[in-house]
């Protein structure tokens, strides 16, 4: 699947100035990761008609944010209450998720 994605547009999100780029190969890592989740929450059938021209910016954002997450929370352990952030991810990606009955 090809994302619209870029380590820029991460930044941003994160307001890290673009012009920094010590922290480019963890910021393109975690968008790898977040890009590898989003196809397999949403199952890879709903998604291959997508290219990076035509994916849905809501799928964009979802990739953003979670990779903005995985950069901010570095650790398996938080010290503070961890609980789910309504309406962002699951909220975004859900109407492109390939569900299956079996």
């Amino acid at each position: 699947m090809e994302y619209n994605t870029n380590i820029n547009q991460l930044k941003r999100q994160l307001n890290i100035e673009e012009s920094y780029t010590g922290d480019d190969a963890i910021l393109q890592h975690y968008l790898d990761v977040a890009e590898q989740s989003v196809e397999l929450y949403c199952g890879t059938t709903g998604l291959t008609s997508y290219t990076g021209t035509t994916m849905p910016i809501s799928i964009t954002q979802a990739v953003i944010m979670l990779a903005g997450h995985f950069y901010l929370n570095r650790n398996l352990v938080s010290f503070a209450q961890g609980y789910e952030i309504p309406f962002t991810i699951k909220w975004l990606l859900d109407p492109y998720r390939d569900f299956i009955v079996g």
